[in-house]
């Protein structure tokens, strides 16, 4: 009996992982290189929160241009998502992947040499361009290259890599504060090293998509959605708005609302709030993530409301303990969020071929991420941080309740939903 003739059973195991699309193989370390180069650009996405204090010291800018400059990471992504949003279907998602790596480096570099606020606002709005890139490309990407090609596992290990990587990017750099010699130039080289590893290790894969070798002209266009990928978005939109914007909360203002609650100036202890809060986002799906999408939808709106409301009478009554515990939460509520509302669009996209809505779908999310963030900015500056987190939570709780419902709804049987997918 030669090798070929032996049951399955007592093949290797890493052959019986392998995966074959398009006439080549795949295996497993091509799935987590991917999911890899999500956790690295979205950790360059929260790095430089812990920085802004010693920039601020350096060039004398308060809370309000703090959260402009990080409004300007949420503009590039958003821009790209609109605007290239089908770049990743024009060159397809390998190139779009290794793209949106090297445009991560040049955006390191641009911190690297910065010399004022303009120069943080253009190193930002680069690194948007590259996460917007990103984005419109790696959902896809993990679910071609998954085992199984599982969309509700590949929306699983996306967004627990989209929150470790926030989590311990901020952590990184708070780190970098407390204990490395030059904080603003530590993080920035290790990041560019790890991208670029990244990018060779990406190139390095069979490519997963059919691409023509030599590819005709592209020009951006504005996205456009059809009826049904637009009437997916707009279900999703109160979730999405309500778990991004505590995004955009705590990594624009996190640092900021426990050094005021803990009266300390460390930065590396006041960046454990992004830990807390992305951590949980990371854990919650992949502990979860044999919940359906609804399911999933449904407790992540209930914790986001739960967590925040914690989080603001913790911040109120100065209890730091109960602070925490309510980050603790809101993170695992928009890690769940996240998954559902993720999950439920990758599958319309793999059913229905709508490539388009997954760029919508992020662009969503940052506007989400910036618009929220900077009125919260403003209002801290006039009215006081505990006045406006508290407007904040109230913002939150009128999104999430209704986006639960909306999801509890979502494919009952007599729905409108459930009946359109018989």
């Amino acid at each position: 009996m030669n090798a070929t003739d032996k049951p399955a059973v007592l093949q290797p195991r890493r052959a019986r992982h392998r995966i074959a699309h398009h006439g080549r193989t795949y295996r497993p370390w091509h799935f987590r290189t991917v999911v890899g180069v999500v956790f690295v650009v979205m950790a360059a996405s929260s790095a430089p929160s812990p920085l802004y204090g010693l920039y601020q010291q350096r060039w004398h800018f308060g809370t309000a241009t703090s959260t402009v400059v990080y409004a300007c990471y949420a503009l590039g992504a958003i821009l790209t998502l609109l605007l290239a949003g089908g770049l990743a279907e024009h060159l397809g998602t390998q190139r779009t992947i290794v793209g949106a790596l090297a445009t991560a480096v040049v955006s390191f570099l641009v911190f690297l040499v910065a010399t004022g606020v303009w120069a943080l606002c253009l190193a930002r709005l680069v690194q948007g361009v590259a996460v917007g890139l990103l984005t419109s490309g790696a959902g896809s990407a993990l679910a071609d290259l998954h085992r199984d090609r599982s969309h509700r596992a590949a929306s699983a290990a996306n967004s627990a890599a989209t929150s470790t990587g926030i989590a311990l990017g901020a952590v990184f750099s708070g780190l970098a504060v407390r204990f490395a010699p030059a904080p603003l130039v530590t993080p920035f080289v290790v990041l560019t090293v790890l991208s670029i590893g990244g990018l060779l290790l990406v190139r390095s894969i069979p490519a997963w998509q059919a691409v023509p070798d030599r590819l005709g002209p592209w020009r951006p266009r504005v996205l456009r959605l059809g009826a049904e990928p637009r009437g997916t978005l707009l279900r999703v939109a109160p979730m999405v708005t309500a778990g991004w914007a505590v995004v955009g909360l705590y990594l624009a203002l996190g640092v900021d609302l426990v050094a005021d609650l803990l009266h300390t100036t460390d930065r590396a202890l006041s960046s454990l709030v992004i830990l807390v809060v992305q951590g949980c986002g990371g854990v919650a799906p992949m502990v979860l993530r044999r919940l359906g999408d609804r399911a999933a939808s449904v407790t992540g709106c209930a914790l986001l409301v739960a967590g925040v409301g914690v989080s603001v009478i913790g911040f109120d009554t100065a209890h730091a303990v109960l602070f925490f515990v309510g980050a603790a939460i809101t993170g695992a509520g928009f890690g769940l969020s996240f998954m559902g509302s993720t999950s439920t669009v990758t599958a319309v996209v793999v059913a229905g071929g709508h490539p388009q809505l997954l760029p919508g779908f992020f662009a969503l999310a940052y506007l989400a991420v910036s618009v929220p963030v900077v009125a919260l900015g403003t209002a801290a500056s006039r009215f006081g941080l505990a006045a406006a987190f508290s407007w904040f939570g109230l913002l939150v709780v009128l999104l999430a309740v209704p986006a639960g419902a909306l999801a509890a709804r979502r494919d009952r049987p007599g729905s409108r939903s459930a009946i359109r997918s018989v």
